[in-house]
């Protein structure tokens, strides 16, 4: 049902085999640590001394890049799942990814997190644990709670320009130094042809080559930020490509050089291997303050794996193992009864969901995991029903669930959009139900179903102006070449005029606003 948004640091190794129990297994067993800051709750098996120290860099380095990046502190706390070692990583996120990367992003209905591999590739555990988490988090100021996209080798390149940020003594930071990993690639493949590397997605890109624009997008967006002055034009480049623009050509217009004349440089750059260095100072009310460490029990352990598995949909696989070890260690909880009922329900298995909610005690009914999972069981069910067969009593109470998960919970999207589709089922007048859908979208403006939903509304509404705002990005995250092409065909029937583009602009900003005034505040009364 969710999409998601992945960015994420590649990585080339040969094929790991792990022997002995399963890999959920050692993961249940393993001793898990919860680390809460300001702004970050890390969960890790790793030690949790040294991942303390990383959330205390985490937290100078996000009161730097908020600085840097001119982005918005909307207060939103990210969960960091911190693995151990490479057994560890493949446990939450497969075989297959484990392979390919060492860190994930993800942003969902469900809100955003980040995933990271501690060993690295080396024995610099430190190092390369905050390279990766500094890259992931970059991603997250980047991309929450906006609906704005960069070209992929400037997502990744960006990323890995700031992840190199150090400390020295005092409030000084130092930026700019060249990734380890991505100076090697360079080395041994060469840089990606310029244009190639302008065109390039995560789409069209093979993973084999995904390493090659890593690099090669880290060495361009250095210079765009050190040495080429023109940071302010790049920025409309940015607009530009969200507005549709051809990437080769409007990088060209907006920096006043032909591509001839950016790629001399590019390659220039390339063969100096020089590449500069700033330093600053941390933002002078920025305050350290030590993180709280707590040893997770087994019972919180196994729930948490759990519903990430269940969330990501990674390695859900990996659930029955994390039951089974929950049942024979005696760690077995209600709530991951819930959890198992949740995967049921996305996997369309609505009886075996009906069985397991039945399961957990009338006492422990009011939790919000279990309100969530039944909400959602009895919209699906009946979304699944057709025409006369669906119940109007069972989405009444899927309603009046999802009325009060919005009340006590408004900051997930996910239980807006379930007020909505029920809302809607029920018949009632669409400027209600659309009221309902536009606090999802505000709230996860990158899930595409929800944001797919939204367009289709405005366009039947013929709101030109909020339609574009919706559906150009959105059609940058479209890869059905039939969808694509209806989008294309929708903004172009509805093109704003010229006095309504000038507006798009101010217009998101007023969205924002009203994101951030309806907040916990908002309420759903239907």
């Amino acid at each position: 049902m969710f999409s998601r948004f992945i960015a994420s640091l590649v990585v080339f190794s040969s094929a790991l085999l792990f022997a002995g129990k399963t890999l959920a297994d050692n993961l249940a067993a393993d001793t898990w640590h919860q680390i809460d800051s300001a702004n970050f709750r890390i969960v890790t098996n790793g030690d949790p001394n040294a991942v303390r120290s990383l959330a205390e860099d985490l937290e100078r380095y996000r009161a730097v890049a908020l600085n840097l990046l001119g982005a918005n502190d909307d207060g939103a706390k990210l969960t960091i799942y911190a693995a151990a070692d490479r057994e560890s990583y493949a446990g939450l996120v497969g075989e297959d990814l484990s392979e390919l990367t060492n860190g994930l992003f993800d942003t969902t209905s469900e809100g955003s997190y980040a995933l990271v591999n501690l060993d690295g590739r080396t024995g610099e555990r430190q190092l390369e644990a905050r390279e990766f988490l500094f890259h992931e988090y970059t991603h997250f100021l980047s991309y929450n709670g906006t609906t704005t996209h960069y070209p992929y080798w400037y997502s990744e390149g960006f990323a890995e320009f700031m992840s190199t940020m150090s400390f020295g003594p005092g409030r000084e930071y130092r930026i700019g130094a060249i990734p380890g990993e991505r100076a090697m690639t360079l080395l041994y493949t060469a840089p990606v042809p310029l244009q190639e590397l302008l065109r390039a997605t995560v789409h069209n890109t093979p993973d084999e080559e995904k390493g090659r624009v890593y690099a090669s997008g880290w060495m361009l967006a250095h210079w765009i930020v050190m040495k080429s002055g023109k940071t302010e034009e790049f920025k409309q480049f940015v607009k530009d490509y969200n507005n549709g623009a051809d990437p080769v050509e409007a990088l060209s217009k907006n920096l006043g050089m032909s591509i001839g004349e950016i790629e001399k440089v590019y390659n220039e750059q390339f063969q100096s291997g020089s590449f500069a260095m700033a330093r600053g100072e941390v933002p002078a009310n920025f305050k350290s303050v030590r993180p709280k460490v707590k040893v997770m029990s087994g019972q919180q352990t196994v729930v948490e794996l759990a519903r990430f598995m269940v969330k990501s949909g990674y390695n859900i696989d990996g659930l029955k193992a994390l039951v089974k070890y929950a049942e024979s260690n005696n760690v077995y909880t209600p709530e991951l009864t819930a959890v198992r009922a949740d995967a049921a329900t996305r996997a369309g298995d609505f009886d075996s969901a009906v069985h397991l909610l039945a399961r957990v005690a009338p006492s422990d009914r009011n939790n919000f995991w279990y309100q969530k999972a039944q909400a959602w069981l009895w919209l699906n069910r009946e979304i699944s029903s057709f025409g006369g067969d669906r119940s109007k009593k069972m989405l009444k109470k899927a309603r009046d669930k999802f009325v009060q998960l919005v009340n006590n919970h408004s900051e997930e999207a996910m239980n807006w959009y379930g007020l909505a589709i029920t809302m809607e089922m029920l018949g009632y007048p669409k400027k209600q139900y659309v009221e309902m859908l536009e606090q999802a979208y505000l709230r996860a403006p990158r899930e595409l179903h929800i944001a797919q939903w939204m367009a289709q509304e405005l366009y039947n509404q013929k709101d030109a102006e909020y339609f574009a705002e919706v559906a150009q990005p959105l059609m940058l995250e479209l890869t059905n070449e039939a969808e694509y092409n209806q989008m294309k065909n929708m903004l172009a029937e509805l093109k704003p005029s010229t006095g309504d583009k000038a507006k798009i602009q101010g217009n998101a900003m007023v969205k924002d606003n009203k994101r951030s005034s309806s907040g916990t505040a908002a309420k759903a009364t239907p």
